[in-house]
């Protein structure tokens, strides 16, 4: 395998090179731009979470209200406010104030992946050697869940980069010896993560090191190295970074954010399949060579060799890490793909290490599965630019991309640490730079938005959107658009002539029938069509307004 990874003793002169002074942070950096900017700005709002997120940001911009989290009129209890403090400023100063301004939304996520990858290095160097924290580092950055993650103005990221701080703390401690604790700056640096954490999304953080010292402490019969964390400073230091929240809320009548957060969104989650995401015990696994693609390659024969290795104390730790995360996330009812992302750094570590120990050959059965999941992706590309509109330039050109790599890969010629980022920076850049952002299709609400940017005044009031209920759409019109009926949008267009409402087509005789009821003039300005992701179908959506009979057209 080291042959093949090229950062054994035979073949490490390329990634040594790249392993001294500050390069390794100069090339992780040029990395994370490569694979987290493209199609930061040119993506449209996703629906539903990111859209939620941003619309909720985006109220407190207009209000000036930081303390109230908001999507309309709505409270947003689910989540605690972290993310919501940090895309605030980057939008009020980053972006100028243009609320619009998706990319500013999103940049925290991105710079929160970026911080994530440099900090798995600096712990990887740490456990093992520079080149390790290198390849670990390299290959967490390419994989599909944090790519698509720092492309997302949502908490993952950020609650990544605060799992793996905490880590980085919660190590000293483990291999400390007995007569030596860490200082207690380590201990508040550990404490300060997880209350950050708390900030960010509830006591995921915590659950996640937890998991891995229960984990170690089971393994190795031992808890004394645990006594260092000094939880009588440290959980009050955790807890000082909610207080001004929660301070806050309660100055603002919100009185009870903690319990509706557990109760609306994090007990719901342990109980059952929330919102409809359930799935059984090993959904994550069977998906990881998608979400961990291209990296999956490498990461999923090396975890399985870091078992073999489980006596080196580094790698036990980062197993610990990785398989207690991931389980814990196996056994909870409700699943999303981005829910094993904590899990990440622990199998990249334990991964890169045991590889870097190992003189086996490439198993084949990875670089057949890979080779599947790789044709699967270049397929699914070409046939979703096709179904949902945009030019099959791009995709086609992924496709012929993806060809060579894996004609690459089996010739045996390619240095894997290198191909597996290569493999990342050209299929992302290509699928969220160009693929995506041009399939017209997918992007209902900007084309709402387009339909009806030359028929609003300063005096219209606000859209009235019947049926097509999506966040990004709210997020795109509006905070005063109305989500409603057909039958108040028909009443909404009749009591004012400048006023607009999109209806479905199917609706839209009877809502004809109703304006004419009212001896008005139903127009339809324009039709907007596309495909609703978010449920799963096609929407038909007409552009109306009314006028009263006999009155100008």
């Amino acid at each position: 395998m080291e042959a093949v990874l090229a950062f054994g003793p035979r073949k490490s002169g390329l990634v040594t090179s790249m392993t001294t002074g500050i390069r390794p942070f100069l090339v992780l950096t040029a990395l994370c731009v490569a694979l987290f900017l493209p199609g930061l700005a040119s993506l449209p709002p996703t629906d539903r979470d990111e859209a939620r997120f941003m619309q909720a940001t985006k109220q407190m911009l207009e209000t000036g209200n930081v303390a109230a989290i908001r999507f309309q009129n709505e409270p947003r209890t689910k989540k605690p406010i972290g993310i919501h403090w940090l895309q605030y400023p980057s939008v009020k100063y980053g972006a100028q104030g243009n609320v619009s301004a998706v990319w500013a939304y999103r940049l925290p996520s991105a710079l929160a992946a970026w911080l994530s990858v440099l900090c798995i290095f600096a712990l990887g160097r740490k456990m093992f050697d520079a080149r390790v924290g290198l390849v670990a580092a390299g290959l967490s950055a390419s994989t599909l869940i944090m790519a698509v993650e720092a492309h997302l103005a949502k908490t993952d990221a950020a609650l990544l980069l605060t799992v793996v701080v905490a880590h980085i703390a919660l190590y000293q401690f483990y291999r400390s010896d007995p007569g030596h604790v860490p200082r207690l700056r380590i201990a508040l640096l550990f404490w300060a993560a997880i209350g950050a954490g708390l900030l960010i999304k509830g006591p995921i953080t915590a659950l996640v090191v937890g998991a891995t010292a229960l984990a170690l402490s089971v393994a190795d019969r031992n808890i004394r190295w645990l006594r260092g964390l000094q939880p009588e400073v440290g959980i009050p230091v955790a807890l000082a970074f909610v207080l001004p929240w929660l301070l806050a809320s309660l100055a603002s009548g919100q009185d009870n954010l903690v319990i509706a957060s557990l109760a609306e969104d994090f007990l719901p989650k342990l109980l059952g399949g929330a919102e409809g995401h359930g799935a059984p015990p090993g959904t994550h696994l069977f998906v990881a060579p998608i979400t961990l693609w291209p990296a999956s390659l490498l990461l999923l024969p090396g975890i399985i060799i870091a078992w073999t290795h489980r006596s080196d104390p580094a790698i036990r730790f980062a197993l610990a890490w990785a398989a207690a995360t991931w389980l814990m996330f196996e056994l909870v009812p409700t699943k999303l793909p981005h829910y094993i992302l904590p899990a990440l750094p622990g199998l990249a570590l334990a991964a890169s290490a045991a590889l870097s120990k190992s003189s086996a050959d490439r198993p084949k059965w990875s670089a057949v599965l890979w080779t599947g999941v790789t044709l699967a992706i270049g397929t699914g590309l070409l046939w979703a630019t096709s179904t949902y509109g945009g030019s099959l330039f791009p995709s086609a050109l992924l496709a012929v991309t993806l060809a060579v790599i894996l004609g690459l890969l089996w010739l045996q010629r390619a240095n894997l640490f290198l191909l597996v980022p290569a493999t990342a920076v050209l299929s992302f850049g290509l699928i969220v730079g160009l693929i995506l952002p041009n399939m017209r299709d997918l992007a209902l609400s900007p084309r709402l938005a387009a339909s009806i940017q030359n028929h609003m005044t300063a005096n219209s009031p606000a859209v009235a959107l019947s049926r097509y209920h999506e966040p990004s759409a709210v997020f795109l019109l509006g905070t005063d658009t109305w989500l409603t009926t057909a039958r108040n949008a028909a009443a909404h267009i009749v009591a004012d002539p400048l006023a607009l409402a999109f209806v479905a087509d199917d609706q839209l005789e009877a809502v004809q029938e109703m304006v004419v009821a009212t001896q008005g003039t139903m127009t339809v300005i324009d039709t907007v069509h596309g495909y609703n992701y978010s449920k799963g179908r096609r929407e038909f959506l007409s552009l109306i307004r009314s006028q009263p009979q006999g009155g100008p057209e």
